[in-house]
């Protein structure tokens, strides 16, 4: 994965400072939501941990979504290519109900990140997507439920690849687009599908 990471980084930088046509710059905002399963994992080994303390079933219902803010800024460095610089949050936040029988808590988590990637035109009207993104996945430290306590992540921190196919419609300042997020916080099963719709000034 690093050495992934690496050449990935390598190509985005050459292809950056690839002479190329006059560069044409575009700044949009994105509205999506991300389906976000690997964010499961965590809570279900919390509950396990409540459970074996409080000597008990602990059940839990979580988010599997969240609604997400993009902003973006591309800049074309080819015919069939553009580099595009963007920052990310959650706009909802992921949350989690533990509960037992006359007790119950909720825990929130939420997303912030950016990305960079390199957009080619594979035919006319659609991009593909590849790209690097650093993100932080937060949400509270530990979980109290009848007097005992288990740890959560209070922050997870990292990076990750995404890929995703998207519209490049030049006639219209309004486009849509389907990415796929790995690693969101720098952990392996935490990823994200964001399913989006954007708007370009």
């Amino acid at each position: 994965m690093q050495k992934l990471k690496f050449i990935l980084s390598l190509s985005l930088l050459i292809l950056f400072f690839t002479p190329g046509v006059k560069a044409e710059n575009k700044a949009g905002v994105e509205l999506g939501w991300a389906h976000l399963p690997g964010f499961e994992d965590e809570v279900a080994d919390t509950a396990q941990a409540l459970a074996n303390l409080l000597g008990q079933t602990v059940t839990y219902s979580s988010d599997t979504g969240a609604a997400i803010l993009r902003g973006y800024y591309r800049t074309d460095i080819n015919n069939n290519g553009a580099v595009e610089l963007g920052g990310f949050l959650s706009l909802t936040d992921v949350e989690t109900v533990f509960s037992i029988p006359g007790a119950s808590i909720t825990i929130a988590q939420d997303i912030i990140g950016f990305d960079l990637s390199y957009i080619h035109e594979a035919a006319d009207g659609v991009g593909i997507k590849l790209g690097l993104h650093m993100s932080d996945v937060d949400s509270e430290s530990t979980v109290t439920l009848s007097g005992q306590s288990a740890a959560v992540t209070a922050s997870d921190s990292g990076s990750g690849i995404l890929i995703g196919i998207l519209s490049t419609d030049k006639s219209s300042q309004f486009n849509y687009g389907l990415t796929y997020y790995d690693a969101l916080g720098g952990v392996d099963d935490s990823d994200a599908t964001l399913l989006s719709f954007s708007y370009q000034f």
